[in-house]
């Protein structure tokens, strides 16, 4: 092999076209793909920052809607017994009232019988005088009742 001018014309043009090349060309090429490179980096990390912060709120948040629904059945459970509670009280009130008007109904219709029974027992003797007019024609006297029998049949003494 011979080694003539033209090889080295060739060598020196190549040295040259690549020195221009990098100034021109693979310089700027190089640092548009590292500016872009660390933009890549840069939205990267900021993702996975936002991310992290997305799932800290989110668990945040969770936490959050526990609490407040906890809050919330704690609220219901509690108006729901103060409500029993009342119910129950007022339930209480009106039972004693009917217990009370009970007895009173009672003792009243005790207190009526009673006087039905005096009055019958004060009528007898001019029942029993009509009775025997009916049965036997002509109006005669009944004497007085014995008042232990009269209160045993009126009110069921033995």
């Amino acid at each position: 092999m011979e080694f003539n001018g033209t090889f080295l014309a060739t060598i020196i043009t190549f040295i040259v076209f690549v020195f221009v090349m990098n100034k021109i060309l693979y310089r700027p090429i190089l640092s548009i793909m590292e500016q872009r490179n660390e933009f890549i980096d840069t939205n990267y990390k900021n993702a996975r920052q936002n991310d992290a912060k997305t799932d800290e709120l989110s668990a945040e948040r969770e936490e959050q809607l526990g609490e407040a629904r906890d809050d919330a059945r704690k609220k219901y459970l509690e108006s729901v017994n103060n409500f029993k509670k009342g119910r129950d009280e007022e339930i209480a009130v009106v039972q004693d009232e009917v217990k009370e008007e009970l007895e009173r109904s009672g003792e009243e219709l005790l207190q009526l019988s009673d006087e039905v029974k005096k009055e019958l027992k004060s009528s007898m003797t001019t029942l029993a005088s009509d009775i025997v007019e009916k049965v036997i024609g002509y109006r005669s006297e009944v004497e007085s009742f014995d008042d232990e029998k009269v209160d045993s049949v009126l009110w069921g003494n033995k």
